[in-house]
């Protein structure tokens, strides 16, 4: 990993700078991370933390808009650490990210087809599993 420092505009003859860190594309893959994604920075003690935006950054009180590939990462994910499946509250529990109150029906249909997602009442409630 690298620090790097950039000029980044001039402006009546002064320079000014911006700083770049430099991430091993395995890590950003590994943290499911995607190009453009909105990141908040804080500095706690001598450490820099990175991580994803969940507010939105026009108006505070809203959170940011999830997209669809952030929103079917997290579900794979909490998916496959439960094989026998989840209901849609206990996967917002695991995952405060999600602020949805209900989940997108669109997305979840197309969930469907991108990660085998099925879902069955049992119960009266809707238990999320991947298909096998």
């Amino acid at each position: 990993m690298k620090l790097q420092k950039q000029v980044s505009r001039v402006m009546d003859g002064k320079e000014y700078y911006k700083w770049v860190v430099v991430i091993p594309p395995s890590q950003i893959e590994e943290l499911g991370w995607t190009e453009g994604m909105e990141l908040t920075s804080r500095v706690k003690g001598s450490m820099l933390i990175i991580e994803p935006a969940t507010v939105n950054p026009t108006n505070p009180k809203k959170p940011r808009k999830m997209t669809y590939e952030e929103f079917k990462r997290i579900i794979k994910e909490e998916l496959e650490k439960v094989p026998e499946g989840l209901t849609w509250a206990q996967i917002k529990k695991r995952r405060p990210e999600l602020y949805q109150k209900v989940p997108n029906n669109l997305w979840v249909r197309m969930l469907e087809q991108d990660i085998g997602l099925t879902r069955e009442k049992i119960g009266g409630k809707t238990i999320w599993r991947l298909r096998r």
